[in-house]
């Protein structure tokens, strides 16, 4: 379906892989926070229990209910607020949904202990989706047939008529009217004129609460990008990388020595973790061992390093260690973070969208006339 002609219909929306990323981001919250609710609480039954005639409402029946809600709401109105709206509704649903994966697999019920890894496989999935379609959604920029450029930008027209458009909105969408070197149809002349008579959206002032964590994202940002520069930094987040890929293995060989692994019954999940953990410590060594040599490809080795865990091994992981193993899957993804922070070609990308937001949008009338 994602590569069906534009006459059947199917074209991706500007903000498609933000959507996904939010729809994605509520439904990891939603198993986290769902799991500790019940943790804490004794994994209560919803209406008295199961068993002998008894009542238990699941709460994969909400998140179904849920993931429908989001549904409609994207199916019943238009513009970005309504699938923004419904990927948060749709999350929340399909996290409540996924959590309870081990009833529909197995006779263990919500104990099954692969189900973490199935959770977190599914999320995988999920997040491998959203990076494909915004790879493809910088290459529909410059490759997408005008017809494709045209029809999101009309979708922003309509956002435009409802709401308003911020200044930012309104450039952006004219800069995809004109992003090609054939002349402007009389399509893209009527909707530049819509999009510029449509009115101005004036930026709404942010909630203290919102203002303060965009402080604290800028100051972090700022600080870790004033350490990237640092050569300490980067040899100290390879050796954390090389430890992380290290500590099962340790903690195996620890567990096997003193008798601890006796009554396991997870053996395929423990071969598919040291598997993984093996590859990733030799990866991060080779990486680490080629920073004083050839500092990008040791980035992009020591990268590939953490994604072998976080792509695989942490599906091992937490079908071993259940949902104890967040921890280490944070401290993974905070050493990713910190490499991407160091990579030239994301710093070569912040500059060009600065200097892209920061260009001036010409109106696509006085670019037709000038063709003319």
């Amino acid at each position: 379906m994602f590569r069906t002609p534009l006459n059947n219909g199917f074209l991706r929306t500007a903000s498609a892989a933000a959507h996904l990323r939010l729809f994605v981001f509520v439904g990891v919250v939603t198993v986290l926070v769902t799991r500790a609710f019940l943790a804490l609480t004794g994994y209560p039954k919803l209406g008295g229990g199961a068993g002998n005639g008894g009542l238990h409402i699941s709460h994969m029946l909400w998140g179904g209910l849920l993931m429908l809600a989001g549904l409609l709401v994207m199916l019943v109105f238009t513009g970005v607020a309504s699938r923004r709206r419904g990927a948060v509704i749709g999350g929340v649903g399909f996290g409540l949904f996924i959590d309870e994966v081990g009833k529909l697999v197995a006779t263990d019920g919500y104990f099954y202990r692969p189900a973490p890894g199935i959770i977190y496989l599914s999320f995988v999935a999920l997040t491998g989706l959203a990076w494909w379609v915004a790879r493809r959604a910088r290459t529909d920029r410059q490759e997408a047939p005008g017809a494709a450029r045209t029809a999101r930008a009309a979708d922003a027209a309509l956002q435009g008529l409802l709401c308003g458009l911020t200044a930012q909105e309104r450039g952006e969408a004219l800069r995809r009217l004109r992003s090609t070197d054939a002349r402007p149809s009389a399509v893209d002349e009527a909707l530049a004129a819509l999009l510029e008579a449509v009115p101005e959206r004036p930026l709404r002032k942010a909630a203290p609460h919102h203002e303060a964590l965009e402080r604290a994202r800028v100051w972090a940002s700022a600080r870790v990008a004033q350490l990237a520069s640092k050569r300490r930094l980067v040899h100290l987040v390879a050796w954390g990388t090389t430890l992380q890929a290290a500590v099962l293995l340790i903690a195996v060989a620890a567990e096997g020595l003193t008798g601890g692994l006796d009554g396991e019954t997870q053996w395929t999940a423990i071969a598919g973790a040291l598997a993984c953990s093996l590859a990733s410590l030799v990866l991060s060594l080779r990486g680490t061992a080629q920073l004083l040599r050839d500092r990008d490809t040791a980035l992009r080795t020591l990268r590939a390093a953490l994604l072998v865990d976080l792509l695989v091994g942490q599906v091992f992981k937490f079908t071993i260690n259940q949902f104890s193993g967040v921890t280490d899957w944070l401290i993974s993804l905070a050493l990713l973070y910190l490499l991407c922070q160091f990579s030239p070609q994301l710093t070569h990308r912040q500059a060009e969208r600065t200097r892209a937001a920061e260009r001036p949008s010409t109106p696509l009338r006085a670019t037709t006339g000038q063709a003319a």
